[in-house]
C-alpha cells in the first residue's frame, strides 16, 4: 500500500457563538476520515481554526463593552473544550486573527493585485442611518429577487440557492433594529473572478467535486460570475487592506486562508516546511464543508489558490444540514442542541456512532431522530458490539483465568475470524470512500455473527459435567476475543475510546490496520475487564430535547394502520382446504409476542424485503427481523407500529442480514395486512 499524505480541513466555526450539534456533524465526519486514514497507515493532518473576523464579532464585543480580541479568546476556549469533549483530534487548531493569517492574506492579495485581478469601484450599499454604518449582507433581510421567498438574507436565498446583491432584495430591513436602510455610495475593491471562468470550469470538471456539487458550480459559471467584493468599511474587526486606510478585508477573504495559516503555525512548532503541504502535488488537500458554503469553496477559494501558486483541493466534500426529529433546529422547539448540553447528558461516543451511521458520500440532510438515535446506539453499539466484548472478555477473565489459546480452534473458529478480517478490509474501503454508514453496517454485522457464534457454541456448557472440556471453551472465547480485537481496529476512527479500552484489556497496546494479522494466541491474557458502555435509559436521550406538549388527539381518532374497514360479506369469503392438523403441544412451542417496531429500512437489492428492529422484551434488547412486506408497507409506516412476532424461530440469513423471528401477517388476492393488536406492551405473550 502506497502511503498517502493528506491535509484535511473542516469549515472554520465562527467565534460569535457556541458549538452546536450542527457543527458537530461536519467536525465528526472530518475527524472520522482523518483517523481512518491514519488507521490505514497514511499521514493525515486535520487542520482547523476559529473564524474570528467580521461585523458580528465587532458588534457583539461593542454590546458587551469588551475588545473583540477578548470575545474571540473566550470563544476559542469554549470551542476547543467542546471539541476535546467529543474526542476530536486536530493536528492544529488555531485562529484567523493571527500573524500567520495576516501575512498570508497580504501575500495572496498582492498576487491577485499584480496579476491584474483586483479592480476598484464606487458602489451603492445599504446604510443604516440609525446605526451610522453600512450593513453587511447578513444584516439585511427581504424577499428574494429571484423566487420571491420572504425573510432571505442579502447575499443568497436559502430556498432557490440564488446569489444576488443585497440592493436587489425586495422590502429590505435591518435585522438589528428593524429599520429600513437607505442607499449610499462607498469605494470598494473587487476580485475579477469572471477573468478566471475558464480555469474554474476546468476545476469544476475535475474529480475534486462530486457530480451533484459539480452541477451547482457549472450552473453558477454558466450564469456568469459576478466580481467579488473583498473590502468592508469601518467599523469592522479584521485586517486593514494595505494602501486603503479604513478599509478591511471581508471575512470571507481571510477565513479560508486560515487553513494555510493553521498549517503554517503547526509547521513552525514542528519544524516542518509549509510548501510540503500546500505547494506539493504529493499532498492531497481535503475540505469538508456544509452545503451552504459551496460557492466560496469551489469558486473564490480555488481562484485565490491558483493565482497565489498554492495547490488546489484534491476534494471538496459537502454534507447536508442537521435536522432534529425531522425539523430544522429551533430554540423554541428545544431542538437547538449545544455541544456542551449534549455532553452533560450523554457520552460523545453515542453521537459519533450515530452520525457515522448516517453519513455517506451525498449532500442529503441528516436527521437526528431521538427515537432512532436511542435505538441505533442501544442495538448497534451497546447490545451488539459492547455486549460481545463484555460477555466474552468477562467469561475469559472469571472462568478461564484470562488466558487465551488457539490450540483447540476448529473450522468454525477459523471461519468466524477469516470472515471478520475480510469485512474489516471492506470497512477500510468504505472509510476511504467517505461511506461511514456502510462501514458501521459492516462492523455491526461482524458483531452479530460473533454474538450468534458465541450463543450457539455456548462455552459455559464446556465447564459442566463429567465431560467438561475447558480448553474447548477457551478456544471459543479466544475466537470471539479475536473478533472483538478486529472490531476495535475497524471502529477506532468512530469511537476511539471503545477501541482504547479493548486494547488495554487485551494488554496489546494501540493497534491499526497493519496489525490485522497479529492475531491473539497462547501468549495473550485478558485482564481488568470493565464494560465499555452501560446500557442507556431512553429518558437520557429524551432529555436532549424539550418539546412543547402535543395537541390531544380527537377522541374518535384511530392509530395508523388500524383504520376501520368494511366488513367482508360471507359470500365473498374464499374457501380453501386446511393444512394438516397438529397437536396442541406443537402449537405450544410457538412463542408469539407483541413487538414494537423501533426502526425500519428497505433491504438493498431486494424489491420486497424490509429489515425491522423490533422491541419484544428480549433480555438482549431489540431483535432484527427481515420480512417480505415492502410491496404493502413503507419503512416509514412501520416505525411505531405494534406487530405480532413469532420469536423462537431459528435465525436465518436473507441478503446477508440475520432475521431473528417472523412478523405475522395475513394475505389474500387483494394484498397483505398486519394483524391489529390491542395490547400495546412490547414483550407481552399472546396465548
Amino acid at each position: 500500500m502506497n502511503k498517502r499524505r493528506l491535509l484535511i480541513t473542516s469549515g472554520l466555526p465562527y467565534a460569535n457563538g457556541a458549538i452546536h450539534l450542527g457543527h458537530m456533524v461536519e467536525v465528526i465526519q472530518t475527524d472520522i476520515f482523518a483517523r481512518a486514514m491514519r488507521m490505514m497507515g497514511h499521514e493525515a493532518l486535520y487542520m482547523c481554526a476559529d473564524d474570528t473576523h467580521g461585523t458580528p464579532i465587532e458588534i457583539s464585543a461593542t454590546k458587551r463593552g469588551i475588545a473583540p480580541e477578548q470575545l474571540i479568546a473566550e470563544a476559542y476556549e469554549s470551542h476547543t473544550a467542546d471539541f476535546k469533549g467529543f474526542d476530536i483530534e486536530f493536528a492544529n487548531y488555531y485562529s484567523t486573527n493571527s500573524p500567520e493569517n495576516k501575512e498570508l492574506a497580504y501575500f495572496i492579495y498582492d498576487k491577485l493585485l499584480k496579476a491584474g485581478h483586483i479592480r476598484e469601484q464606487v458602489v451603492k450599499q445599504l446604510y443604516s442611518e440609525s446605526m451610522n454604518r453600512f450593513l453587511p449582507d447578513r444584516y439585511v433581510k427581504g424577499k428574494c429577487p429571484k423566487c420571491g421567498a420572504p425573510d432571505q438574507y442579502g447575499d443568497c436565498c436559502e430556498v432557490c440557492k440564488a446569489h444576488y446583491d443585497a440592493l436587489d432584495l425586495a422590502e429590505p430591513h435591518c435585522v438589528l433594529d428593524g429599520s429600513v436602510p437607505v442607499v449610499r455610495e462607498s469605494h470598494h475593491l473587487f476580485v475579477s473572478i469572471s477573468q478566471l471562468s475558464d480555469f474554474l470550469r476546468d476545476f469544476a470538471d475535475s474529480d475534486a467535486l462530486l457530480p451533484e456539487v459539480r452541477n451547482f458550480v457549472k450552473t453558477w459559471i454558466d450564469e456568469g460570475l459576478q466580481d467579488w467584493n473583498i473590502s468592508r468599511d469601518k467599523p469592522y474587526f479584521g485586517f486593514e487592506i494595505p494602501g486603503h486606510p479604513d478599509k478591511y478585508f471581508y471575512v470571507w477573504m481571510d477565513a479560508p486562508i486560515g487553513y494555510i495559516a493553521s498549517t503554517a503555525n503547526w509547521c513552525k512548532k514542528d519544524g516542518e516546511d509549509l510548501d510540503k503541504y500546500w505547494r506539493s502535488k504529493d499532498t492531497e488537500i481535503w475540505h469538508f464543508i456544509g452545503k451552504d458554503i459551496i460557492y466560496f469553496h469551489t469558486l473564490f477559494w480555488p481562484a485565490m489558490l491558483k493565482v497565489a501558486g498554492f495547490e488546489l483541493p484534491h476534494r471538496v466534500h459537502a454534507h447536508g444540514f442537521l435536522t432534529v426529529n425531522g425539523t430544522k433546529m429551533s430554540k423554541s422547539r428545544g431542538t437547538f442542541i449545544l455541544a456542551r448540553k449534549y455532553l452533560e447528558v450523554l457520552p460523545a461516543a453515542y453521537l459519533r456512532f450515530y452520525f457515522a451511521n448516517k453519513l455517506s458520500t451525498g449532500v442529503d440532510d441528516i436527521d437526528l431522530n431521538i427515537e432512532d438515535f436511542y435505538f441505533r446506539v442501544r442495538s448497534g453499539l451497546i447490545d451488539n458490539l459492547a455486549n460481545l466484548h463484555n460477555r466474552s472478555f468477562s467469561f475469559a477473565e472469571t472462568k478461564l483465568g484470562g488466558k487465551l489459546s488457539t490450540a483447540r480452534f476448529d473450522d468454525d473458529c477459523r471461519k468466524l475470524i477469516a470472515d471478520a478480517k475480510a469485512r474489516v478490509l471492506e470497512v477500510a474501503d468504505d472509510y476511504a470512500e467517505l461511506n461511514t454508514a456502510a462501514a458501521i453496517k459492516a462492523i455491526c454485522e461482524i458483531g452479530n455473527a460473533a454474538n450468534l457464534f458465541y450463543q450457539e457454541k455456548a462455552p459455559w456448557a464446556y465447564l459442566k459435567g463429567d465431560n467438561a472440556d475447558p480448553e474447548m471453551a477457551r478456544a471459543i472465547v479466544t475466537a470471539c476475543a479475536e473478533v472483538v480485537r478486529l472490531i476495535a481496529i475497524a471502529i477506532k476512527p468512530v469511537v476511539p475510546d471503545f477501541s482504547a479500552k479493548i486494547f488495554a484489556q487485551l494488554n496489546i497496546g494501540d493497534q491499526n490496520l497493519a496489525d490485522l494479522d497479529n492475531a491473539l494466541g497462547d501468549n495473550n491474557v485478558i485482564s481488568n475487564v470493565e464494560k465499555t458502555y452501560i446500557r442507556p435509559e431512553r429518558e437520557t436521550f429524551d432529555a436532549l430535547v424539550v418539546e412543547a406538549p402535543a395537541e390531544p388527539a380527537p377522541a374518535a381518532a384511530t392509530l395508523p394502520g388500524e383504520e376501520k374497514v368494511e366488513e367482508t360479506k360471507v359470500a365473498e369469503i374464499e374457501r380453501r382446504p386446511l393444512k394438516e392438523l397438529i397437536d396442541f403441544e406443537d402449537f405450544e412451542k410457538l412463542d408469539i409476542r407483541v413487538g414494537k417496531v423501533l426502526a425500519c429500512e428497505k433491504v438493498k437489492k431486494s424489491n420486497k424485503l424490509l429489515c425491522s428492529q423490533i422491541e419484544i422484551g428480549h433480555p438482549d434488547g431489540p431483535v432484527q427481523i427481515v420480512s417480505g412486506i415492502s410491496k404493502h408497507y413503507t419503512p416509514e409506516s412501520m416505525v411505531g407500529r405494534y406487530v405480532l412476532v413469532v420469536t423462537n424461530l431459528k435465525p436465518r440469513e436473507m441478503f446477508g442480514l440475520k432475521s431473528q423471528g417472523m412478523v405475522l401477517a395475513a394475505s389474500d388476492e387483494a394484498g397483505l395486512e398486519l394483524p391489529m393488536t390491542l395490547l400495546r406492551v412490547p414483550g407481552a405473550q399472546v396465548k
